[in-house]
């Protein structure tokens, strides 16, 4: 959902930046003094004000035309563009993303966060807002570590672990002492079950994991195994050529000319679509399951995860959640089970909830709605004919996500474009907002974290507005 509002406010940016041009240049261009103007000549002929002159007099009372509206439509969205993560207190240190407490509140606990499969390369954008509620609701200092995804899970793990721990050294006093919690979601939940069997976490008080997934690559990508590999790796040698091709350097220097001048937020997902071509040459080159397979993986937790206390969250409307599954092997066999401290809640939403954004609210006019509805069917149909369906729960089927993206960005926008000409159907704002801070009270709640310090009362001070000291009597 994130990627369909970034893509269609870049689509829109160079757009906008032409119509301020124009809009720049006939400002600046003025009439000579003795050349008169088209009301002033039919004036002294006596004839009737033109065409002209009266739609220029009428239009200044008139309301705004849908150029008009379509023009501060594209300019809110090239603003929005505009906004990067530290506009929004975010921080990046030693790789990771770091959001400490709103209105400078002392931290209480440290989180270390880490996404889902794709979205996880930039979990500043794509879990915002959840990120954010969870930092308000509890005085939490968050520390998000992004990375690509691939087949090799072993690695994914030790690269978060390995992020997370410099940023913890390079954070110093300020997270000192603080109780760690680890929290992930979907592919991340499985990282930080990994992290729990092959590290030794003394510090680490707890995890929270969200949604969690464990399933084989033949599961994730239908079709995997008797399609999608062999056809990948048949191309293989045409892959690596074109990969490699030093004719790509042309482009590449002109991509990276593009990255540097595209806006913040498009900057920031970028590491989101750089995965898709790696993914694909490591399926070309043979790679045909996740390492180690899910069962040596269900096997290591079993055998070596050490994190006693833990919250499983899943949703009701979840399709491939493996929670269940995961707290069988906690308290029935894994080597903690006697010691282990497990809660598991079922909440409303379905794998994609803490990901929710709010989306802009752009306000279409009702004349372009129509063009608006024929260009995105062109779109949908152009994918249809490609055969990319919306898939919002494939972890591994990146096409797949961009569609379900953008068929939720063409749904709401004409949605508004509705809600303007006066229909009932509305979507109250702040929704997705409210449900982020339920979903973070509820895991603030179960953390248990110590109160908040009050703050420090100002001195008093005497009606010259000196401040009062207490002496202080020494005694021999």
């Amino acid at each position: 959902r994130a990627r369909g509002v970034i893509a269609g406010a870049t689509s829109t940016t160079a757009r906008a930046r032409r119509f301020a041009n124009r809009g720049d240049a006939s400002s600046s261009v003025s009439a000579p003094a003795l050349s008169p103007s088209p009301a002033s000549r039919d004036a002294r002929r006596g004839a009737a004000p033109s065409t002209a002159a009266r739609a220029s007099s009428s239009s200044s009372a008139s309301p705004a035309s849908p150029f008009q509206q379509l023009e501060s439509l594209l300019a809110t969205a090239s603003a929005a563009a505009n906004t990067g993560s530290r506009d929004l207190g975010w921080r990046e240190l030693e790789g990771a993303w770091v959001l400490a407490p709103p209105a400078g509140a002392k931290p209480r606990a440290l989180v270390h966060f880490i996404g889902g499969a794709f979205v996880g390369a930039s979990p500043q954008l794509t879990y915002r807002l959840f990120l954010e509620a969870l930092a308000e609701k509890g005085d939490v200092l968050v520390v998000a570590t992004p990375y690509a995804i691939g087949f090799e899970h072993l690695r994914i793990a030790d690269e978060n672990q390995f992020l997370f721990d410099r940023a913890l050294r390079a954070l110093g006093d300020e997270a000192a002492g603080l109780p760690i919690f680890g929290v992930g979601h979907s592919m991340g939940a499985l990282m930080h079950m990994i992290i729990g069997s092959r590290y030794a976490l003394p510090d680490r008080a707890a995890n929270v994991l969200i949604s969690f997934n464990n399933k084989p690559a033949t599961d994730a990508v239908p079709l995997f195994t008797p399609v999608v590999a062999p056809g990948l790796q048949n191309l293989s040698p045409l892959i690596a050529s074109v990969a490699d091709s030093p004719f790509r350097a042309p482009l590449r220097g002109a991509e990276a000319q593009l990255r540097a001048q595209a806006p913040a937020t498009v900057r920031e997902l970028l590491p989101v679509l750089d995965q898709i071509e790696p993914v694909f040459r490591e399926v070309a080159d043979g790679a045909a399951e996740f390492v180690p397979k899910p069962e040596d993986t269900k096997s290591l937790i079993r055998r070596y995860y050490g994190v006693r206390r833990n919250l499983l969250l899943r949703f009701t409307d979840d399709t491939i959640d493996e929670t269940s599954g995961l707290a069988a092997t906690l308290t029935d066999s894994s080597a903690i089970k006697e010691s282990i401290d497990l809660s598991v809640r079922s909440l409303a939403g379905d794998h994609v909830r803490p990901l929710r954004q709010e989306t802009p609210a752009l306000d279409v006019p009702p004349e372009l709605a129509e063009p608006l509805r024929q260009t995105g069917d062109a779109i949908s149909g152009f994918a249809d004919a490609l055969g990319i369906a919306p898939d919002e729960n494939n972890p591994l089927n990146p096409l797949g996500a961009l569609r379900f993206g953008f068929e939720q960005v063409k749904s709401e926008t004409l949605k508004q474009a509705r809600d303007a000409e006066g229909e009932q159907e509305t979507r109250a704002r702040g929704d997705a907002g409210e449900e982020m801070r339920a979903l973070a009270g509820e895991i603030v709640a179960w953390m248990g974290l110590p109160p908040a310090a009050a703050p420090a009362a100002a001195p008093a001070r005497d009606e010259g507005g000196r401040e009062e000291v207490t002496p202080t009597v020494v005694s021999e």
